[in-house]
């Protein structure tokens, strides 16, 4: 107990020193060049059945093609605008973790001059596994959870009852990028390197923040925050704390850089102490909240700190119960990660 103590005593002498700055985000919006958007308001329109025609036919039993959207943008290096088609098929049916639909698809077309759309990229953004439907064509988006961040998604999680696609140019080379939100998923398909790739795709755990691209040097070049909430499995009624994934463009992908947003993130140090804190003299059981403090520490560049939170970790997580959504296991693992991390020095 004694040890706790002087953690907590530590943590206090920190907040009384620390200065307040917080990490600042430009919220402005990137520059876009025309962009034009048309939505089908009924699966039966004939314009958006004209684009059924890159799947299998007749649509298999029990569900149908339903056209969504089309935008149009000027979205790869040639002078020409692109058609950007989102397509849903349909289960029609609404159950638990279910949704409206069975599949949803993005398709990048080209408009030729006798009205034949030609495909360029053909993307499938959620496959729900209750309906088989084959679609070679299409590359398969496949989401992961940002990393130190151990809550699973939700069953269904990259899935909604509409596709948020907007043309927006995030890397800062002049061609307008593709912002897609599914439900509790974000991706972004930009043109790199003569085709249209998928460079980034993170699930999102949106409760009070949802994810935003954001330009911290204003360079023109836009980075990526998810947001998470700290939480304990089993103590109602408690404030969360939020944690940010930050993510940056580095030429030819997003790559996670939270260092940049914690090492001198002094108001989020003591937010998290105070956490701390509180969970520590009222129940005793902190142990999410003592990883992300050696996380935190470690970003911070105090190896110290981070070594007394992370072997905590280590030592008693597995002692407390967790939910399947957030395991000991996941937390013990991540310390001792990081605590081999530390024992190589830093560049």
């Amino acid at each position: 107990m004694k040890q706790h103590l002087q953690t907590t005593l530590l943590g206090l002498s920190i907040l009384l020193i620390l200065g307040c700055s917080a990490v600042s985000a430009d919220t402005t919006t990137p520059e876009t060049s025309e962009v034009e958007y048309h939505r089908y308001g009924v699966p039966s329109d004939p314009e958006g059945q004209k684009y059924h025609r890159f799947f299998p036919r007749p649509a298999p039993e029990k569900l149908f093609y339903d056209t969504r959207q089309k935008i149009t943008a000027n979205i790869d290096d040639t002078p020409e605008k692109e058609t950007l088609v989102t397509i849903i098929v349909d289960s029609g049916t609404l159950g638990a973790f279910e949704g409206y639909w069975a599949h949803a698809f993005l398709l990048i077309l080209d408009e030729t001059e006798i009205g034949i759309s030609k495909k360029k990229a053909f993307f499938k953004l959620y496959d729900a596994g209750l309906h088989y439907l084959e679609v070679p064509a299409a590359e398969s988006i496949e989401h992961h959870s940002p990393a130190f961040v151990f809550k699973k998604p939700w069953p269904s999680a990259a899935k909604g009852n509409g596709i948020g696609c907007k043309p927006i140019d995030l890397t800062g080379d002049g061609i307008l990028d593709v912002w897609l939100e599914l439900g509790r998923a974000v991706a972004v398909i930009s043109f790199q390197d003569g085709e249209f790739k998928v460079v980034f795709s993170r699930y999102t755990y949106p409760r009070d923040q949802e994810p935003e691209y954001v330009d911290l040097d204003k360079d023109g070049t836009y980075e990526i925050k998810i947001p998470y909430n700290i939480y304990m499995v089993d103590i109602p009624g408690l404030r969360y704390v939020p944690w940010i994934s930050l993510y940056e463009w580095d030429g030819n992908t997003y790559v996670l850089n939270n260092e940049r947003f914690y090492a001198n993130n002094d108001e989020f140090l003591i937010a998290l102490l105070r956490q701390y804190n509180y969970l520590l003299f009222r129940y005793g059981r902190y142990e999410p909240y003592s990883f992300y403090l050696g996380l935190v520490f470690y970003y911070r560049g105090n190896a110290s700190m981070a070594r007394r939170h992370l072997q905590w970790v280590i030592k008693h997580a597995e002692k407390r119960k967790y939910i399947q959504s957030d395991k000991a296991q996941d937390y013990i693992q991540a310390a001792e990660f990081l605590l081999k991390k530390l024992e190589k020095p830093r560049r």
